[in-house]
């Protein structure tokens, strides 16, 4: 029955390519789609966890990826460093995050403004491949810190000698490879330029970092404000039950989220896009299947009187159902290998053209791409097959 499903479909080559190209643009678009989604989130929450922190502290009404602005002011991180129990405090490190963005490798990108002294927690185990991290701009912080009055405005003179030795760049590797920078570069934000002064492993929270005290002399007028905080608990302590006395000691202002927990708040934040991307995929592969229906209906049409013959030897109707199937089953899996060819394909484009992007296809998107199509090829077969058995053999005979 086999062989004679594929005699079927070779006679037809053209439509049967068709058919197969139909599924396989469907399957490409369903693993490339839900690749995107899964690499881009896995990347950002694998970055997010080489951080040398325990929680992560946002504003209570932004979502956990989109969090710009910096609504937190100097007293929250005073209270995160003040919290103790009958040890000492809770926190060994509280790190402010201040959020900028900055169009780099061809793409926006989101700018970490972090305290120079603070960077090796961001590192972790990661290490600066070139240059180092913030050489001078260490030393205006410090003076930042020790009460350097900034003048009043942007526009005096003196201001570009104040600002001067903070206007520097840390990115890394891979974004040094996407925009081809070296050091020494110069990069324009938010009115001033920036140089490149350093060059870390790929795989930290941001791809690009800038001194903290300089974004926040720029955007804020030189407020102690932050968007976000990494907070470091002192070792032994249960980060959950912590997480839940930091909560109860905010109250309503702000989210207290597990730093562990980060992968499952993407998901959830992207929750509506995942099923966008989905509901798309699944259109555009049940027209695909349609079209296979179509197809096997048409055959079903112009066979009629092979149909009779098939019958009048004895051929069951279960047999020509299953002879519909084989043949709709041998379209989809040749569509399913033709749209695992097009997503690798276009994978390799996008490394290409979008470098920046993660598409990731996981172990277990071979085998759904196989359910899909198996489960689609047999739903595509039952009707033309039903169609073909309730032939009546003399009719069918009957038909020039």
């Amino acid at each position: 029955m086999l062989a004679l499903a594929w005699a079927n479909l070779t006679h037809h080559k053209l439509r049967t390519a068709l058919s197969a190209l139909a599924v396989g643009i469907g399957i490409m678009l369903m693993l490339v789609s839900r690749g995107l989604a899964d690499g881009s989130l896995a990347e950002v929450n694998q970055r997010m966890q080489s951080v040398n922190a325990e929680l992560v502290i946002l504003p209570a009404q932004d979502n956990i990826i989109f969090t710009n602005g910096a609504p937190f002011r100097a007293s929250h991180e005073r209270r995160l460093l003040t919290l103790s129990d009958a040890h000492g405090p809770l926190a060994t490190a509280v790190i402010p995050v201040f959020f900028g963005q900055v169009q780099m490798g061809g793409q926006q990108q989101r700018l970490f403004g972090v305290d120079p002294a603070q960077m090796p927690l961001f590192l972790a185990s990661y290490r600066v491949v070139a240059g180092e991290l913030f050489d001078r701009a260490s030393a205006f912080a410090d003076r930042v810190r020790a009460g350097a009055t900034a003048p009043a405005s942007m526009s005096d003179p003196a201001y570009a000698a104040y600002i001067a030795d903070g206007l520097e760049l840390v990115i890394d590797e891979r974004l040094q490879r996407v925009g081809n920078y070296q050091l020494g570069d110069q990069v324009q934000i938010m009115g001033q330029v920036f140089r490149i002064v350093g060059i870390i492993e790929t795989g930290v929270a941001g791809r690009v970092f800038a001194p903290l005290q300089t974004l926040r002399e720029i955007v804020v007028a030189g407020e102690p404000t932050a968007s976000m905080y990494f907070v470091k608990l002192r070792p032994g302590l249960d980060a959950a039950a912590t997480a839940d006395r930091f909560q109860s000691e905010f109250a309503a202002d702000v989210r207290v989220e597990l730093k562990s927990e980060y992968g499952h708040l993407l998901r959830a934040s992207f929750a509506s896009v995942s099923l966008y991307l989905n509901a798309s995929s699944g259109v555009a592969l049940a027209a695909c299947f349609l079209f296979i229906l179509l197809t096997m209906y048409t055959m079903v049409i112009e066979r009629t009187r092979e149909i009779g013959i098939l019958k009048s030897l004895g051929v069951t109707r279960l047999g020509l159902v299953r002879l519909s199937v084989h043949e709709a089953l041998l379209i989809s899996l040749g569509g399913v290998a033709i749209g695992l060819a097009l997503a690798y394909g276009v994978r390799a484009l996008l490394a290409v053209i979008k470098p920046l992007l993660t598409v990731d296809f996981g172990g277990d998107d071979w085998l759904i791409a196989v359910l899909v199509g198996v489960a689609g090829g047999t739903l595509s077969a039952l009707y033309p097959g039903y169609r073909a058995a309730r032939l009546d053999p003399a009719v069918a005979l009957s038909r020039e």
